[in-house]
């Protein structure tokens, strides 16, 4: 079911929404760390950054073309996990598998 109501998104990665999380410019898409299925799990536990268009998905650097620069955040996100929410068998059951 589609949701009809936008939820106010937050994150545990970064305490600024509005600024890129590598150049700190002001022109972000907001990346969720864990898409497709998990692209709800993300806003539930705050595991999204904003990324200027060319860091989020434009350019071979991009975190969506960039393997090396999406598991970067997927580790940090799973260290949060893990350090507030719950444990390493936890995070597997609901994402999948463990980054770390």
């Amino acid at each position: 079911m589609k949701r009809t109501t936008k939820r106010k998104l937050f994150s545990v990665l970064t305490d600024d929404l509005e600024h890129c999380i590598i150049t700190g410019n002001t022109e972000v898409a907001i990346h969720h760390v864990f898409n497709g299925p998990n692209r709800n799990l993300s806003e539930d536990y705050g595991f999204i950054v904003p990324l200027r268009p060319d860091w989020h998905n434009m350019m071979p650097y991009s975190v969506h073309m960039d393997q090396q620069f999406d598991e970067s955040l997927k580790r940090k996100a799973q260290t949060y996990y893990e350090e507030h929410i719950g444990t390493r068998e936890q995070f597997i059951a609901e994402f999948g598998k463990s980054y770390l």
